[in-house]
């Protein structure tokens, strides 16, 4: 065999496990993002066995497909544990389910990629309610989940961008 037709070959493997990790983290969040998603919409509950499955296979495909180094996935997880505080010190304004949200979804995408979502998502909700606010639809005072704006940028971001935010 040619080098020529080892490269293509190496190449088509390449990109054949890049495609299968992709779609393992993107059905792993869309997975997350969808039950939760329901959860905090009908109950404003999110729980946490649902959260720490989803973590755990997140945590065991980065084992496998080692996409991220373990600083940016764990870095990527510390953007939820300071919601968890934000939460604690803020009597709940963002929910402590919210934070174990991104909690989950750090261990899949890292630190940045963690902190566009986190920025994206409270963007658009915030947009939401202030709509919702001028057609009296909702008061300032109201709570507005927030894990289906978390899915809604993530599924944006699937379809624009391959998942990478």
């Amino acid at each position: 065999m040619k080098p020529e037709h080892i490269m293509h070959v190496v190449n088509v493997q390449a990109r054949r496990r890049l495609i299968g990790e992709n779609i393992m983290e993107a059905a792993g969040l869309l997975g997350l993002l969808s039950v939760c998603g329901l959860e905090d919409i009908r109950i404003k509950r999110i729980r946490l066995v649902v959260v720490n499955a989803f973590a755990i296979l997140g945590v065991i495909l980065h084992i496998i497909y080692e996409r991220l180094s373990w600083p940016d996935m764990l870095l990527g997880a510390l953007i939820g544990v300071v919601l968890i505080i934000i939460s604690y010190f803020s009597h709940e304004k963002i929910g402590y389910g919210d934070g174990l949200i991104f909690m989950a979804t750090g261990i899949y995408l890292g630190f940045w990629n963690n902190l566009v979502l986190l920025w994206l998502s409270t963007t658009l909700a915030g947009v939401y309610g202030l709509i919702m606010m001028l057609f009296k639809k909702k008061k300032r005072s109201s709570e507005i989940p927030l894990v289906p704006f978390i899915l809604a940028v993530y599924v944006i971001s699937l379809f624009f961008n391959g998942g990478s935010l």
